[in-house]
């Protein structure tokens, strides 16, 4: 099974040991992510086990696993594809990324733990904010936020990050007007980590809910935010060229 190479979903630390499945849904997973399979995209049992070099009953239960994270769905009848993400899941997917935050925010800072992995971040973010590759901002953007988790030192709240940044990645992809980010939000982040830094709990809690509260209004409502600064995705961002490829003809 070949390694995915663009857009990987970040982790705290490497799996020593992990089973078959884990790795069948962490590549579906980062397949997901970076947008190799789309929203609404049916994943075909025979093919996508040949692709992986996997057996369907492996296959399947990773796919099941997929399925009780909320990043994919299945029917009898119909097999399995990539959700498609509504206006009625925006509230949920970002109340839910907000609560993982904050809690991480609070643990950070009640137990005076490292930041290095969140200023190192924020340095990445900085170094390609005033690019127009909208996929590599997007990346970067949620790379600085799982950072944020990471440096909470949870294994469960870093698990339940990496499936919430799916969500919000399926958000962004299932978007009507296509996929884009905002890049004049260097500030806010930057206000972010150095409020953690100094050990400001409450105005890192608020610039936390802050963040996602207008992340929702933009994607209810993109007018909403007349002065923002986007870059919308092009084609050929996603890594059309990839393995995945195959299973799009």
């Amino acid at each position: 099974m070949s390694q995915p190479h663009t857009s990987e979903l970040p982790v705290l630390r490497r799996v020593v040991r992990s089973s078959t499945i884990d790795l069948v849904a962490e590549e579906i997973r980062n397949a997901i992510y970076r947008g190799s399979l789309l929203p609404g995209q049916a994943i075909n049992e025979v093919r996508t086990a040949e692709l992986l070099g996997v057996s369907r009953p492996s296959l399947r239960e990773a796919l099941q696993r997929l399925v009780s994270e909320g990043s994919v769905s299945h029917a009898p009848g119909r097999g399995a594809w990539v959700k498609r993400m509504g206006t009625e899941d925006i509230d949920d997917v970002y109340a839910v990324r907000e609560a993982i935050e904050v809690q991480a925010v609070r643990m950070i800072i009640r137990g005076q733990r490292a930041t290095a992995l969140i200023d190192e971040a924020l340095e990445a973010l900085e170094s390609v904010v005033d690019g127009s590759v909208a996929r590599v901002i997007g990346d970067a953007d949620l790379d600085f936020h799982h950072a944020i988790v990471a440096c909470s030192g949870s294994p469960r709240l870093t698990t339940l990050m990496k499936a919430s940044m799916v969500h919000t990645r399926l958000l962004s992809l299932s978007a009507p007007g296509g996929y884009e980010v905002r890049c004049d939000l260097i500030d806010v982040h930057r206000s972010l980590a150095e409020a953690i830094a100094a050990g400001d709990e409450e105005q890192a809690v608020g610039i936390v809910a802050r963040i996602s509260a207008e992340a929702v209004a933009r994607l209810r409502n993109p007018a909403s935010e007349p002065e923002a600064v986007v870059v919308r995705g092009e084609d050929g961002e996603s890594g059309a060229d990839d393995q995945w490829a195959s299973l799009r003809e």
